[in-house]
């Protein structure tokens, strides 16, 4: 995340760096081995959090995309939000997320069918 925040918005990465420092008189280990993310409930966590899956939100295909905070909704397409859906599995494993299959939601007509076995697992 932090790398996001340098990249994207170096104004406040210094500030961000700060939160997330432990004083390292303090640790017998190193510093990069005492958390991963954001703390829960910390001020900045969902903005950085956003900061970090903006540009794979911003890279998907499906007419419909929107994202707020960790819920993102799709919609165009069976094989185009199918497509987008694997990438956000690929690329969000890739930063340490993994997608929530049992709390996905596949709304489509009746006699929808799709042999896509992820979308098949959605609820």
């Amino acid at each position: 995340m932090l790398l996001s925040v340098y990249s994207r918005t170096p104004e406040i990465y210094a500030y961000c760096h700060s939160l997330h420092m432990a004083n390292p008189f303090f640790v017998s280990w190193p510093i990069h081995h005492l958390r991963r993310g954001s703390t829960t409930g910390g001020p900045v966590g969902p903005l950085l959090f956003c900061n970090t899956i903006q540009p794979l939100l911003s890279s998907l295909d499906s007419d419909l995309n929107l994202g707020f905070l960790d819920d993102v909704s799709l919609g165009g397409p069976a094989d185009v939000v199918a497509a987008d859906v694997a990438q956000i599995t690929k690329v969000g494993g890739d930063m340490g997320l993994q997608l929530n299959a049992s709390q996905c939601e596949l709304i489509a007509h009746p006699n929808f069918f799709t042999t896509d076995a992820l979308l098949q697992s959605f609820i």
